[in-house]
């Protein structure tokens, strides 16, 4: 995908133009037009650096766990593109993985260090990197806590590798990464000149810098875990050196292909809609109410964790926990705190101007709500946990009413949230209709940092 975007970025690329730079009178007496060919963008370049922003930054920032020895190419790409699509709708929850996964990684190290663990070996064990063979045969994947008692050739206690021969299996290098980084610094560094020139920035640019900030914390949070692994380290329990081994004579192959990851993908749908989705979550509530809450909640779950069963691929999500209680509560802090960060910088558009006053009462409106309501985020686990603990120690008219602000938190704050956040990737492509001749200047001096 990297090459393929320098491809159409050469053949597109223009000269750096030579004139001197304006100074900010020039810039703002010229604002009424702009008639020079040389400090001027097309709709098409901002569409081109917004898009480039965001995919090339998405796709390379979320780094999605190990497959199956029997998932297809197609089952695989499947996933990604979820994920993906998750990164660029949910990323406040793709961030609460990342972090998850992180603070695992971290711990793993520390608890291993005398057999030279690294961070590097922490996301190896998490996302599922070690795999039990019986010879040539697959058996399931091992958890960081089933490690003990394997090795590389079935004969030590614990599988030793080198952070190097991790490396080596991951696709991603120095290249893509300074690419990323080169390109998410350049555009926030021309959104920055930008305003200090006094031109005005788009709001599809405004959203592009949200997303890209986002991205940089996700790149930072996984830098150490390897990028799309396609298979494990083969581990064996550990035996009696006179233990013959079976090699059981077959390779592991991948099945399927895009319809089957398709059907196996709707092969539950008719017990989701007998039953419900969430069903195994929430069989107290009515079937509506876990249809109406399914579409919040599993954004929700993937924040916070959700225990799947682990055979031959750890789950999407894994790991399912945060760990204790301290780092727990430090974790949902720094969520919450970039997810205010994201809908503050959509605040920074209050005063854009828009083709229409209900549009920018809209992005107003969206804007405080993805901020504002996080907050209330935090609070759900804990209402839950006293609802169904049976710890309500108060009369019956408090606890009722703290039934009434749960169900508020579940379902009034999501649907808001998600409808905002629609609201807020639909706004900026309908605001490019009606750009003031200005919005097409360009800053001369940052076409001079590299980018696509």
């Amino acid at each position: 995908m990297i090459v393929i975007l320098s491809i159409l970025s050469a053949t597109r690329a223009t000269p750096v133009p030579q004139s001197s730079p304006l100074s900010l009178n020039q810039f703002r007496a010229r604002a009424s037009s702009c008639d020079d060919p040389r400090g001027c963008r097309s709709l098409w370049d901002i569409l081109w650096s917004c898009a480039v922003t965001i995919l090339l930054c998405t796709w390379v920032s979320v780094h999605p766990n190990i497959p199956s020895p029997y998932e297809s190419r197609a089952r695989v790409a499947v996933r990604r593109v979820g994920l993906m699509l998750a990164a660029l709708f949910v990323p406040e929850a793709v961030i609460g993985w990342a972090l998850r996964q992180r603070l695992a990684a971290v711990e793993l190290a520390k608890n291993h260090k005398g057999e030279g663990w690294t961070t590097t070996h922490g996301f190896f064990a998490i996302m599922g990197g070690f795999m039990e063979y019986e010879g040539n045969r697959p058996i399931r994947v091992l958890l960081p806590e089933e490690l003990n008692s394997y090795s590389l050739t079935g004969n030590g206690d614990f599988p030793r590798i080198a952070k190097e021969e991790i490396e080596d299996k991951s696709k991603g290098d120095a290249i893509s990464k300074t690419l990323v980084i080169l390109q998410t610094g350049w555009f926030v560094v021309q959104c920055i000149a930008r305003g200090v020139r006094g031109l005005p920035v788009t709001e599809l640019e405004l959203v592009t810098v949200a997303f890209a900030t986002l991205n940089f914390v996700m790149y930072i949070l996984w830098w150490d875990k390897p990028l799309n692994v396609q298979r494990g380290v083969r581990v064996y329990k550990k035996r009696d050196a006179d233990e013959p081994v079976d090699d059981g004579g077959i390779e592991a192959t991948s099945l399927g292909g895009f319809w089957d990851a398709l059907g196996d993908a709707l092969s539950d749908l008719g017990v989701a809609i007998v039953r419900g989705p969430l069903a195994e979550s929430f069989d107290d509530q009515m079937w509506l109410t876990r249809v109406l809450m399914w579409p919040f909640m599993k954004p929700a779950f993937i924040a916070v964790g959700e225990r799947e069963t682990h055979t031959m691929m750890v789950g999407t999500f894994y790991p399912h926990e945060w760990g204790n209680e301290l780092r727990s509560a430090f974790a949902w802090v720094a969520v919450l705190g970039i997810t205010l960060t994201f809908g503050g910088i959509h605040c920074i558009g209050w005063s854009f101007n828009f083709p229409s006053s209900a549009e920018q009462t809209l992005w107003r409106v969206a804007s405080v709500t993805i901020t504002a309501a996080p907050i209330l985020f935090p609070v759900v686990p804990f209402l839950v946990g006293i609802d169904n603990s049976g710890d309500w120690n108060l009369s019956r008219s408090f606890r009722d009413l703290g039934l009434l602000f749960l169900t508020l938190c579940v379902v009034v704050s999501p649907s808001l949230y998600m409808l905002s956040r629609s609201v807020l990737l639909v706004l900026p492509f309908l605001s490019l209709r009606s750009l003031s001749p200005a919005a097409y200047h360009v800053v001369h001096w940052t076409s001079i940092i590299p980018h696509i």
